[in-house]
């Protein structure tokens, strides 16, 4: 899964476009409840779009409408773009589900994958 690095692109592993919308929780802050939409995922993190107020080094809480719950961290900041969204880059620390091996992230984003083909 891992790719030959481009000389300006830094990621370990390659990106795949999904359109998932996600809940948005903050450690230790009260944001209430965010939502934002995935932009693009990895194995080991993902961009997504919220218009939710957050800052680099911050610990969230992401859930999707998949089996899947991931904690990580806000690495950089981009926008704010169209409408007020902002583009925030995630590394992931920890990815939790509770499915079998078909639901699992490397599975899921090889799907995906082999979908934008």
């Amino acid at each position: 899964m891992k790719t030959a690095a481009r000389s300006s692109e830094k990621r370990r592993y390659q990106r795949f476009p999904v359109g998932i919308t996600l809940d948005i929780r903050v450690d230790g802050q009260s944001l209430g409840r965010c939502r934002g939409a995935i932009v693009d995922l990895s194995v080991g993190g993902m961009a997504f779009k919220t218009n939710a107020q957050l800052e680099e080094g911050m610990c969230l809480y992401l859930k999707m409408n998949i089996p899947l719950e991931i904690r990580g961290e806000v690495r950089h900041i981009k926008g704010p773009v169209a409408s007020g969204m902002r583009r925030y880059g995630v590394r992931f620390h920890k990815i939790g589900y509770a499915a079998p091996d078909a639901a699992k992230p490397q599975t899921f984003v090889a799907a995906q994958f082999r979908r934008q083909a």
